[in-house]
């Protein structure tokens, strides 16, 4: 059984409206957002290409996030951030058991609730073929689920979720080194700026996703440990 989802929602015109605000330099990267025919996970516990970075294999991902406690995780009313994210071996374990959770939920407003599980993980990884490649492992997440489970995505929907896969998963540098300043750190800075010394804050897009339309603006964010 193939399932049509009825919405009131115009994706199409939603995204146009999102890509409006976007930079050329993210335009260009959303058009590298393509997906792949399966997930591209180097999530075996091996090195890259140059030795430099070991990948978390999946038995360890599903053992953290136990650990970490997966009611909350899976959860698309908490937020999750990933701050090493590699090539996304815990972003797109957690979306797949987000999405589940959510069909199983309700078929009927899976879109809307799909949408909800996305614009609440975010990712910073610091080298840019990962987040690239991160990216397109999200973007496929959604289509081998909307294959496997026979989903007629609205037309313009994936789309939209493009266009959160760019803002949501992110070239930027997480901030491990610099001292807190009165019990407060900055979380992360933007690339290709950090790179050149320029230490520009990181702003991370707040959703709001409802029966009636999708929209986002971008707020500082902190770590405070009082």
């Amino acid at each position: 059984m193939d399932w049509w989802i009825e919405t009131n929602m115009d994706y199409k015109k939603i995204t146009e409206n999102i890509k409006s605000g976007f930079t050329k330099d993210q335009l260009k990267s959303l058009d590298l957002i393509t997906g792949f025919d399966s997930l591209k996970l180097a999530n075996g516990g091996d090195n890259d290409a140059e030795g430099y970075q070991i990948f978390t294999p999946a038995f360890i991902v599903k053992d953290m996030v136990k650990a970490i406690g997966e009611k909350d995780v899976f959860n698309p009313d908490k937020t999750v951030l990933e701050p090493t994210s590699g090539d996304g071996a815990f972003t797109t374990y957690i979306l797949l058991r987000r999405l589940e959770r959510a069909f199983k939920e309700d078929k009927d407003e899976f879109e809307i609730q799909a949408l909800k599980c996305l614009s609440t993980i975010y990712s910073i990884e610091m080298d840019k073929d990962l987040i690239i490649k991160q990216r397109n492992n999200i973007l496929t997440v959604f289509t081998i689920f909307g294959r496997d489970h026979k989903i007629d995505y609205s037309d313009g929907y994936l789309d939209l979720v493009r266009c959160m896969i760019l803002t949501n998963f992110m070239w930027a540098m997480f901030n491990a080194d610099i001292p807190a300043t009165f019990l407060i750190v900055e979380v992360a800075y933007k690339m290709p700026e950090a790179e050149k010394g320029k230490m520009k804050s990181l702003e991370f897009p707040v959703w709001d996703i409802s029966g009636n339309g999708v929209t986002y603006h971008m707020e500082g964010a902190e770590i405070n440990y009082d």
